[in-house]
């Protein structure tokens, strides 16, 4: 898609050990908030998020699996991960990626992998960090 616009020169590139590659940050309440880029990070309470993300993996490898044939990307994510990071990370994760609502959007077809995973091995953690075979 570049080439057709003929741009392949303006590409500017980011190595993996420039802080930009490395930052992620969400635009909450009017302020810019740093997310964890470590484990440490996941292991007390970082800004906008009330809690230790910590707690919603916890959270994620213990919810049943779903059952329907799809749900939204919102309801998939508060399901597995809890109402926080669907509102907030999530929903500015597809704002920005499918300029689009996660109430609307489809985790089937927005995010398959994340849907497999779940479905394979009732987890997504543990479906990412398995592979895709059979449980």
């Amino acid at each position: 898609q570049v080439s057709e616009l003929g741009l392949e020169g303006d590409i500017l590139p980011v190595p993996g050990d420039h802080p930009a590659s490395r930052n992620r940050f969400l635009y909450v309440g009017g302020a810019l908030h740093k997310l964890p880029s470590g484990l440490g990070g996941l292991l007390r309470p970082v800004s906008p998020f009330s809690q230790a993300l910590l707690w919603s993996g916890v959270r994620d490898l213990l919810a049943p699996a779903g059952t329907g044939p799809d749900e939204s990307v919102h309801d998939f994510v508060q399901r597995r991960f809890g109402r926080e990071v669907a509102d907030i990370a999530v929903d500015s994760l597809c704002r920005g990626v499918f300029a689009g609502d996660c109430r609307a959007l489809s985790i089937r077809s927005c995010f398959p992998a994340l849907f497999q995973a779940e479905r394979r091995r009732r987890s997504v953690l543990l479906g990412m960090a398995l592979g895709s075979g059979e449980a």
